[in-house]
């Protein structure tokens, strides 16, 4: 937390960190909820409610983002810049697999506009809709999404170069994505190059987020003047053609490549493992 802390976050216009504690700083949400991984969808639940109750018409985009991202705030809003539309919107890093068109990776963190928590948190409120409680956080608010008709916006540039990078920097610099990332990722067309407005890392060490942070802020390399009119276009990224030959593929608990064709009528099935109320976790 103290490298997020210390550098990019203060480029927000408003941030907290959710722990569990009794902390009494103005910037954390004091939760009661247990640490632990398989308690992050609880959390990111609870964060995600208390956005909505208390912040929901003062902000037009949420972030939500792990202890060990690093962001380009700065790149970021240029993105969402480039949205004109008022209807929902969930932006990341796109990963194809367990819902008919994917969820976006958690570690790079993830974005929704105001519409999109509006539809979040009424998916929240349908009993069986939504996993509250256990399994992959950025799995179930993208099932959550999706189940709510919100659509997943491109947010690779012109160049159809990624902004949100899932994996480590050292990974990109050495052409050395690891095997998940390859085989989840939607966008194949650039696979591995990032693009020049590059939004976010995962996994970054406290002292490396402020080296980076001190270089992006105090340096700048010279170059002919960019054309950054309409370098992201922001379209909806239709599902996949036919999702039954899509190689490889992994599907839900319970669920099929077959269940995920006919879209409509996978959103209507209640059929959440776990409710919020199940003191399992998987």
């Amino acid at each position: 937390m103290e490298g997020v802390n210390e550098t990019w976050v203060q480029d927000c216009d408003k941030y907290f960190f959710v722990m569990t504690s009794k902390n009494s700083s103005h910037d954390v949400l004091n939760v009661s909820i247990p640490e632990g991984r398989t308690y992050l969808t609880d959390k990111v639940v609870y964060a995600f409610q208390y956005l909505h109750d208390h912040y929901l018409n003062e902000y037009d985009w949420f972030v939500k983002a792990d202890d060990d991202t690093y962001m380009i705030v700065e790149n970021l809003k240029f993105l969402v810049s480039h949205y004109k539309g008022q209807e929902p919107a969930y932006i990341g890093s796109h990963l194809k697999m367990f819902a008919p068109n994917g969820y976006m990776a958690g570690g790079c963190g993830y974005a929704l506009n105001r519409e999109a928590l509006k539809k979040l948190i009424k998916g929240y409120q349908k009993p069986g809709l939504c996993r509250l409680t256990g399994g992959a956080e950025d799995l179930e608010t993208g099932r959550c999404l999706a189940k709510m008709g919100v659509p997943i916006i491109s947010s690779v540039d012109k160049y159809d170069k990624e902004t949100f990078q899932a994996g480590e920097l050292d990974e990109y610099r050495k052409g050395n994505l690891p095997g998940w990332i390859q085989q989840y990722v939607r966008n194949r067309k650039q696979m591995g190059q990032i693009s020049q407005y590059t939004i976010s890392y995962h996994q970054l060490s406290p002292d490396f987020m402020r080296r980076l942070h001190f270089v992006i802020h105090n340096m700048k390399v010279f170059q002919p003047e960019i054309d950054t009119k309409n370098y992201f276009s922001m379209n909806q990224v239709p599902p996949i053609k036919d999702i039954r030959r899509e190689r490889p593929f992994l599907s839900y608990f319970f669920e099929t490549r077959q269940s995920y064709v006919d879209i409509e009528a996978w959103r209507q099935k209640n059929n959440t493992v776990l409710t919020h109320d199940s003191p399992k976790r998987t």
